[in-house]
């Protein structure tokens, strides 16, 4: 970061140029492991060809052992550093020593910075607000006409209602598309927000589009703009919080707990009010036997194998697809319901229980497995005494770019089966919180069983619990 903020001299300067850790295995090359890992193989081919000569030799075999273990490991560390590099951004706070550091000799800073390394906690903002400076995620997004052009309607066909004259904050404006609506419904300022190098082409498209004297924008992380008195608001409170915070699974890349932390400190109070105001998320059962099937007779070959293969890669963790309605087989059913003017940070860690029941317009199949429990949500722009607009995720409707969360079931081993005619259904309990390690990953359970009203009352047929994640 000094190099970044000051110019240096190559000669007089070069202690800037050391690291701070002198085996410092992060600033390892990726070519260099490569590097590394093609000369071990040569190395262990040589003694492999060696081996095959005095193949009794025990110290031979030993070298061999160690060679290919040492290769096991520069695979490992290739792939990490692949990752590593992958997200790695520069956060100025985490890589700059403190005043006292900075005051002590070469040993102390290598010391401080060392204990700093040492302490410092999963940094899981820095790879989520620099994702959003890539052109391809905002692309989607404006792409996704189902989004887009709610929010347009939502926005302009309430203008007078709820725009025109009012002071409106943009959480997460990206390209700025939100803010340039709300300029057009005739809002007197917006603030638009963003902690991604984006905010940059935002500026610029705000004031091509004609609208920088309606709209400021402003970089940085919505909290730390709070704390530091950093929004050009002079005081006001705002009317209208504008935000599109959806994830998958609606609460995937955790930010609306940011927006909240706005609503709580700026928002007018009782006139006021979050847009969208209302989000829900429903829970629906789904059958795939046809993709389950499709590896018994692949061009009249048996392909079974790659079933169980594909049924162990489905149940690792949660799946983020398109799920086409045609396999749905239960009814979707609303298990909760959020007031975004109203509602808590701790309610967004919760659990509700859940019951479905196999659809009523197909009856050609009487027994049917459950292959996965399909999660989605819909959107509301409901403020009182406004045109209402409203948007949804299920797969009954037009698929956007948040496509359906799906929590697949084991459908080689322990799998739901409702009869239809015997008046099976499922029920159970669902729950979702953020992650302990990555609090912008998701964790879900599902405790589930399915049974049918019998004369003595509820009969069990089978149960289970199935836990699944959608990791940052």
């Amino acid at each position: 970061n000094y190099l970044k903020d000051h110019k240096v001299d190559d000669d007089s300067d070069a202690q800037y140029y050391k690291p701070v850790l002198d085996d410092d295995s992060m600033l390892m090359c990726i070519d260099e492991l490569c590097e590394l890992k093609r000369q071990t193989e040569q190395e262990s081919q040589a003694d492999a060809s060696a081996a095959g000569n005095n193949k009794s030799d025990p110290e031979s075999d030993y070298k061999m052992e160690q060679l290919q273990a040492k290769i096991s490991m520069l695979e490992e560390q290739l792939s990490r550093a692949k990752g590593c590099i992958a997200a790695l951004a520069n956060d100025d706070d985490d890589n700059s020593l403190s005043d006292d550091s900075r005051s002590g000799d070469d040993g102390d800073k290598k010391q401080a910075s060392s204990a700093k390394q040492t302490n410092k906690k999963p940094d899981n903002d820095t790879y989520y607000f620099s994702s959003y400076s890539h052109t391809g995620i905002h692309e989607t997004m404006l792409r996704d006409t189902v989004r887009t052009a709610a929010y347009e309607e939502a926005i302009l066909s309430n203008a007078d209602s709820l725009f025109r004259d009012k002071v409106v904050l943009d959480i997460g404006c990206g390209t700025g598309v939100l803010s340039l609506f709300c300029a057009k419904a005739g809002a007197k300022q917006v603030i638009a927000v963003d902690n991604s190098d984006i905010i940059k082409q935002a500026r610029e498209i705000i004031e091509l589009n004609g609208y920088s004297h309606v709209v400021t924008c402003v970089r940085g992380k919505c909290e730390d703009l709070i704390a530091n008195n950093a929004l050009p608001l002079d005081g006001k409170t705002v009317d209208i919080i504008v935000s599109e915070w959806m994830g998958y699974a609606l609460f995937f890349e955790t930010m609306l707990p940011s927006v909240m932390v706005a609503r709580d400190a700026l928002m007018t109070p009782e006139t006021g009010s979050m847009f969208p105001n209302v989000a829900k998320i429903f829970i629906e059962g789904c059958n795939e036997t046809e993709r389950l099937d499709y590896w018994n007779d692949v061009h009249g070959l048996n392909m079974t194998p790659m079933k169980e293969r594909m049924v162990s890669e489905l149940t690792q963790d949660a799946h983020v697809e398109i799920v086409s309605d045609e396999n749905i087989v239960t009814d979707r059913k609303e298990i909760i319901t959020f007031d975004l003017n109203t509602c808590k940070d701790a309610d967004l860690d919760f659990e509700v229980p859940f019951d479905l029941h196999l659809q009523d317009d197909d009856k050609s199949r009487n027994e049917l497995q459950i292959h996965s429990l399909v999660i989605s949500f819909d959107i509301d722009f409901a403020v009182p005494n406004t045109k209402s607009v409203q948007f949804s995720t299920g797969c009954q409707s037009t698929p956007t770019h948040w496509k359906q969360t799906q929590l697949w079931f084991d459908p080689v081993h322990n799998c739901p089966v409702l009869n239809r005619e015997a008046g099976d259904s499922m029920k159970g309990v669902f729950r979702m919180k953020r992650n302990v390690k990555n609090h912008r990953a998701i964790d879900m359970s599902v405790v589930w069983e399915v049974g049918r009203e019998a004369g003595s009352g509820w009969e069990r047929i089978s149960d289970g619990v199935l836990k699944r994640s959608l990791i940052a």
